[in-house]
């Protein structure tokens, strides 16, 4: 039986090789190191090398401040009063859930112009 042929490898253009192009670096782990990245690695399912770009970019945003859509959510939860909202809430919930629903907004629609008559 022949082997099934299989179609070519499209080509990629230079500029698309340019900018997949990365920089080879060594890097020296101890086996407590080495055993995380090979964890990390084996539970995401990525390569150790983006274990580590990953990890680089991650450490680079933490010094800059930068933070995450999830971080910024847990800031500003634990920045709030705690539980947020009126302190009988557990017990009173259908009822300010019905006034959630009974809100019609009219205070944030801009009210409409009249239109002037012209004599």
């Amino acid at each position: 039986m022949a082997a099934a042929r299989q179609p070519p490898k499209p080509k990629r253009n230079d500029a698309a090789r340019a900018a997949t192009v990365r920089e080879p670096i060594q890097v020296y782990l101890d086996r407590g190191e080495r055993a995380i990245l090979d964890r990390v690695a084996g539970q995401t399912g990525l390569s150790r090398a983006e274990v580590l770009r990953r990890g680089l970019r991650s450490y680079a945003a933490q010094q800059q401040g930068d933070e995450g859509p999830m971080e910024r959510f847990m800031r500003e939860l634990t920045a709030t009063p705690w539980p947020p909202g009126p302190s009988d809430l557990a017990l009173n919930h259908d009822k300010y859930l019905a006034e959630i629903y009974m809100d019609t907004h009219e205070d944030a629609v801009a009210p409409r112009r009249s239109r002037r008559r012209t004599p």
